[in-house]
């Protein structure tokens, strides 16, 4: 890396352009703190659990070896921005092996693309995952095939779908069987290792997931588009998206990729990814390793001179025209000159001169602040049953000493058991509609009542 110094400049670039953006806490998912607290548990007793299902055994081990060292914001927030540092060198490399005209800038491009940014400032797996995913294809480029195998199993101890990686890589390399033994010995035994503790302590339950109700298509496509590229950059990929048709990839192809065609190896591992999306789709960040392909794609079709005008328009994409929808708990907070509109029975605003990066610390700050509220009010309630939904990791993190039960979701088992245990029962903002959704039952909402008044 270090004797390119284009290459050094985009991991020194993608390094400090978020290190403003590492101290607002572990980041406004759910996953985020359920990543801190369990590595403090894992770290206080020793014994090995899954964050969430399936499990992500090497970002949990790597943070709760941290968490006796240092475990605040900035260090395990500034581990996610190491390795999407690392992502865009490699993504760089990949685009130079393909001799793809103004590879700097495509890389700055995909740098700012802002589901991938910001999931490079809080304590999360994503971009860990993917940085393993694009070496692998590095080293796939260059024909180092053990390589290929062990970034791929790599990845995997970071997000189990990556293993899906495996078959658009071997269609691409077609019948080349000693290849083939190469990559899938080196990809088998780092991935069986890395789910060997889940196995051991979940038994084959640990392939189970966390299946909430479907979103709705407006909340999926939403997702889809503005939340993964802003809308200034949704809009230059739709324009630029003729030259797919129009023009034909100048890109150099290896010689060695004797199977599918390169060309319906991008569609094929994009068309994966959505699947894997698909099947889950509530969050923009699950769709993150298709989009250095769906760049290389766009790279390999594009004038060159068009690479310059992506790199612009991504930054301007993290830095304008954000959208998120108005709540005085976990919402951001707009500024004076924003527009609001209604969909999907929420409002929704949007403020041209905050961006992606700017909601996403503001939406931080508030969902923290409604976490220290609650903790102010319960530090003088008699002992409550609270139900904290997605707020739940976090108060149990920043309320460890507390007299209260403090649970995720409650049925109706529960808030009786509690209700006979003398326990009043409460919940959070917005948490008694989605323990009807979580649990299937109303009584939450019918004998608790709110934390936090409006």
């Amino acid at each position: 890396m270090w004797t390119d110094l284009k290459g050094a400049s985009l991991f020194a670039i993608a390094l400090a352009c978020r290190a403003p953006f590492l101290w607002a806490g572990y980041g406004k998912e759910f996953d985020a703190w359920s990543n801190a607290l369990n590595a403090r548990i894992i770290a206080e007793t020793g014994i090995y659990e899954v964050s969430r299902l399936p499990g992500h055994p090497l970002q949990e081990l790597l943070l709760s070896a941290l968490w006796s060292q240092s475990n605040s914001y900035f260090v395990f927030n500034a581990l996610s921005a190491l390795f999407s540092a690392l992502a865009v060198w490699a993504f760089f490399e990949i685009l130079k092996h393909h001799k793809i005209e103004r590879a700097w800038h495509w890389a700055i491009a995909f740098n700012f693309i802002p589901v991938f940014f910001i999931a490079g400032t809080y304590t999360i797996d994503y971009n860990f995952a993917l940085a393993f995913i694009l070496m692998a294809y590095l080293a796939l480029l260059r024909k180092q095939y053990i390589l290929v195998g062990i970034f791929i199993g790599v990845a995997t101890g970071f997000r189990i779908s990556s293993l899906a990686f495996l078959m658009p890589f071997a269609l691409l390399l077609g019948w080349q069987w000693k290849a083939l033994l190469k990559i899938g010995l080196s990809a088998g035994l780092p991935a069986a290792l890395c789910f060997y503790l889940p196995y051991v302590t979940y038994g084959w339950a640990f392939l189970d997931f966390h299946k909430p109700p479907f979103p709705g298509w407006a909340s999926v496509l939403y997702k889809l588009g503005i939340g993964i590229w802003g809308l200034p950059l949704l809009l230059f990929m739709v324009v630029s998206s003729v030259h797919l048709f129009r023009r034909p990839a100048t890109v150099q192809k290896p010689s060695h990729f004797k199977g599918l065609n390169w060309s319906w190896f991008l569609v094929l591992v994009i068309a994966l990814q959505l699947a894997v999306f698909l099947r889950l789709p509530f969050k923009a960040e699950f769709f993150i390793p298709a989009l250095p392909f769906i760049l290389i794609a766009w790279a390999a079709h594009n004038p060159a001179n068009w690479a310059r005008y992506a790199a612009y328009i991504s930054m301007a994409s993290c830095l304008f025209l954000g959208f998120d929808y108005k709540s005085p708990w976990r919402g951001a907070e707009p500024l004076d000159f924003h527009f609001t509109f209604e969909a999907g029975g929420k409002v929704i605003f949007c403020s041209p001169f905050q961006g992606p990066i700017s909601i996403d610390q503001s939406k931080r700050r508030v969902r923290s602040e409604t976490v220290l509220q609650s903790i102010e009010v319960l530090k003088t309630s008699r002992p409550s049953m609270v139900v904290a939904g997605w707020y739940w990791p976090e108060m149990v993190l920043r309320y460890p000493e507390s007299n209260h039960l403090i649970e995720y979701y409650a049925s109706e088992a529960e808030i009786d058991s509690a209700k006979i245990a003398g326990l009043r029962i409460l919940y959070l903002p917005e948490i008694e509609d989605q323990n009807v959704l979580s649990e299937g039952h109303s009584k939450l909402e019918r004998e608790g009542q709110a934390l936090l008044s409006p």
